[in-house]
């Protein structure tokens, strides 16, 4: 694929059109429907937070593969409804960060950055190998390894979902061995055999400094009979780019607003009753995300502290990250005590990079940025990236509730994924010529890479609920998984002497994760709770380093070639809460702490000169810390509340490499900020027949960890921790009869914090920066039915 191929100018005539149509049928669906059900009371979607004027809702969840209040289930989550993230204005997986405590997103930025994302729960975090946090769509798990030189997990948009559910601590008894931190599981509205529902949601936006922001969404259900419904769903969104494009030369601006990012969002539902004992649910969910540019910007270039932000990258450099997943539920009542659930679903995605390498490159060869060499060409120094994910998950389980004495869960899991790489790394100089004395591969390349992993896991679990009395109870779960990993890694070029250099490895590993947990449900009102468990993460296989590039860093380390496997780590998590509802429900307390053991952790080793990283086994960690959330409300109407994260996660003792080179120091924190959370306000009221609302939200995180401290190997001056960060958002609107008009201020106050920081290598002068985007000025309208 070309970089032009890549560019989603391509489709633009296609996708505007698109985008047109979509905003005129939702608005006048969400109209008409207005008016054919303005005597008809709207009816809650399932999952949806239901409360009575004076008391805080209360959300059904399935943490643990059953439906169960919240505030009745004895782990640490974070809940967000449909109604919740429109008032909050939750589009992306950054919001949801923002907003929830120990929920720490980041992205990798720069060249020596993976050119990815990393997420992670309670400081359980590691940019490299598998992922720590499970992220589920519905019953299918989407998380990858990061195999090649960029990755980073996919994403759901927000749109049509009933809800999100966060959950803390290791998950490896029900949601596999992708669950060591914890996972993010978001949850789809499903056919309703009774009831037809719509929701429609279009938004027009303003950024300061940028473009306009729009969006435009339906998603509509019916039954057909009654044995048989549908549901589909369409959203389109424009983000507008708010960076400018520059000569860093001369400082014209070439492009205006390059970093405008185009969503696509698509899926379609269909249930089947043919016997009361038996539904079957298809399903086809489609997403893309296509960006004309990253969203960093130089230091040093325009003015910051104004949202003056500018790039002089040398092209815009796009992406495009799509994927399809088809799935198929069936749901079989054996008895009317226990229930057969099968998931079975594929999951096929696609990333596209296209990056400029020509300041990178420069620095390496001469020290600047913009230093000159032999024979350089900025028009042959970009980087195709493509990688390629498809997910085979077939999951049956058993959910019995027998009597008021036990439940339980027992399940097996199969998946199988394949992951396949492919970089092309042009030269950086004039095509055809000598590079590192040899000649280009296919006459331009200073770099080819081929990447083939797969992924075989079966797993067998189960979780028993013992009901001592009515208030006492012990939960029992454990799993074993077996994972068999292959690992396929090419390179050629120059840099390698224009000679196939081969990885090829093999891993197999059984892995038991068990978990326990007791639990008092002293009132209705009142539990408290106690957990012990363990989360696994699979060993694996990597490309070695670049061998000329690197060669003083692995000369430093005392050796002469970075490893190509690296086992697996594991933890255990303790931890005790309480949940508590107060004055009929008025005041809602959740607070829980933890202490985490980590061990055999596999993270990097940054290579300080040539700017790559290679993963190893670092010695153990422990975090401690956790999470209070509180909310009340004063008066009817009105409703505070903050939610507050601890987090605290550091090197047990020094870990050392080659010949006593210090690579971790004892006490080193990582894994994001000490502190996290968010404050906010809301308040409604009736209006001349309306409900009006408004919601004021500022939200918090702490000065960040350091990769790499000072003494150790990798430790860049140039990058001091990133500060703490501050965002504000207000909404204000009316509902009326399923119609829901707002007014939103998102960033507030302008902030201009940084949200990641990076440069080419210690040394370089140029960085690279993001930050939030600038003030948004916008409205909304919704409809729900």
């Amino acid at each position: 694929m070309t970089i032009e191929q890549l560019n989603p100018v391509n489709c633009r005539w296609q996708h505007r059109m698109l985008s047109v149509a979509l905003c005129g049928v939702t608005s006048a669906l969400a109209l008409q429907a207005g008016a054919v059900f303005a005597q008809t009371a709207a009816t809650q979607p399932a999952g949806a937070g239901v409360a009575t004027s004076d008391a805080l809702a209360e959300v059904v969840v399935t943490a643990q593969r059953r439906a169960e209040v919240a505030s009745k289930v004895p782990i640490s989550i974070a809940t967000y409804t449909q109604e919740e993230m429109d008032e909050e204005g939750v589009r992306k997986i950054d919001d949801l960060a923002r907003l929830t405590p120990a929920l720490n997103f980041s992205n990798a930025i720069g060249s020596t950055g993976n050119n990815g994302s990393n997420i992670s729960i309670r400081g359980v975090a590691a940019d490299v190998g598998s992922s720590t946090t499970a992220i589920y769509i519905d019953d299918t798990p989407i998380q990858i390894r990061n195999v090649g030189y960029f990755g980073g997990n996919p994403y759901p948009r927000v749109f049509d979902l009933e809800r999100v559910e966060v959950l803390r601590g290791p998950q490896g008894t029900l949601f596999g061995a992708g669950a060591e931190g914890g996972a993010v599981r978001f949850i789809t509205p499903q056919p309703d055999l009774k009831t037809p529902h719509i929701y429609a949601r279009t938004e027009g936006s303003s950024t300061d400094s940028g473009a306009a922001n729009y969006e435009a969404g339906i998603a509509a259900g019916t039954p057909v009979n009654d044995q048989f419904a549908v549901r589909a769903s369409a959203w389109y969104r424009r983000d507008g780019g708010y960076i400018d494009q520059i000569s860093p030369t001369t400082g014209q601006v070439l492009n205006k607003n390059v970093n405008s990012q185009d969503t696509y969002s698509y899926k379609i539902a269909a249930t089947w009753q043919p016997i009361s004992l038996l539904s079957l649910t298809p399903s086809l969910y489609y997403q893309q995300v296509a960006a004309r540019a990253r969203d960093a910007y130089w230091e040093g270039y325009g003015n910051p502290a104004q949202h003056e932000l500018v790039t002089g990258a040398y092209d815009s450099e796009p992406s495009k990250d799509t994927f399809y997943l088809p799935a198929l539920r069936v749901n079989y009542a054996i008895t009317p005590n226990i229930l057969l659930i099968s998931n079975t679903s594929y999951f096929d995605r696609t990333q596209d990079y296209a990056l400029s390498y020509i300041n990178y490159q420069s620095f390496l060869r001469t020290g600047n940025p913009f230093g000159s060499y032999s024979n350089k060409d900025p028009a042959n120094s970009d980087v195709s990236l493509n990688q390629r994910q498809k997910n085979f998950v077939q999951e049956a389980r058993l959910e019995s509730s027998i009597s008021n004495f036990i439940d339980w869960t027992a399940g097996i899991y199969y998946s199988k994924t394949q992951q396949r790489f492919s970089n092309l790394t042009e030269s950086g100089r004039t095509p055809g010529v000598l590079s590192s004395g040899l000649p280009q591969y296919l006459g331009r390349y200073s770099w080819v890479e081929s990447t083939r992993a797969d992924d075989d896991q079966v797993a067998g679990y189960g979780n028993i609920d013992i009901k001592f009395t009515d208030k006492l109870k012990v939960s029992v779960g454990a799993r074993y998984t077996h994972n068999t990993f292959d690992f396929f890694d090419e390179t050629n070029g120059p840099v390698v002497g224009n000679v196939d250099t081969i990885v090829n490895a093999t891993q197999k590993e059984g892995a038991f994760t068990p978990k326990i947990a007791v639990s008092y449900q002293a009132t209705n009102a009142d539990l408290f709770y106690a957990t012990a468990s363990e989360g696994f993460r699979p060993g694996g296989a990597q490309p070695r380093v670049d061998p000329s590039f690197c060669a003083a860093d692995l000369s430093a380390l005392h050796i002469t070639q970075s490893p190509s496997t690296y086992n697996s780590d594991s933890l255990w998590n303790f931890e005790a809460g309480t949940k508590n509802r107060f004055y009929g429900g008025a005041v809602r307390l959740d607070a829980s702490v933890y202490v985490i053991k980590w061990n055999n952790i596999q993270q990097s080793v940054n290579l300080p000169t040539c700017g790559f990283n290679y993963v190893a086994n670092l010695g153990s960690a422990t975090g401690k810390g956790g999470e209070l959330s509180f909310a009340f409300r004063p008066f009817t109407g009105v409703q505070v509340g903050t939610d507050v994260g601890y987090t605290h996660m550091a090197y047990d003792s020094n870990i050392y490499g080659g010949s006593g080179v210090l690579l971790k120091a004892q006490g080193q924190r990582f894994g994001g900020p000490l502190w996290s959370g968010s404050v906010y306000t809301e308040a409604a009221r009736p209006i001349n027949g309306a409900d009006g609302y408004a919601r004021i939200q500022y939200s918090f995180a702490s000065e960040n960890s350091l990769p790499a401290t000072q003494g150790t190997f990798g430790y860049d001056p140039g990058l001091p921790p990133l500060p703490s960060t501050h965002y504000a958002t207000l909404r204000v609107g009316a509902r009326f009869k399923g119609m829901d008009w707002s007014a939103f201020v998102d960033n507030l106050t302008n902030s201009t914090d940084l949200v990641a920081r990076n440069h080419d290598g210690i040394g370089s002068p140029l960085y690279y920066a993001q930050t939030f985007r600038p003030r948004t000025i916008g409205v909304t309208a919704q409809f729900r039915y």
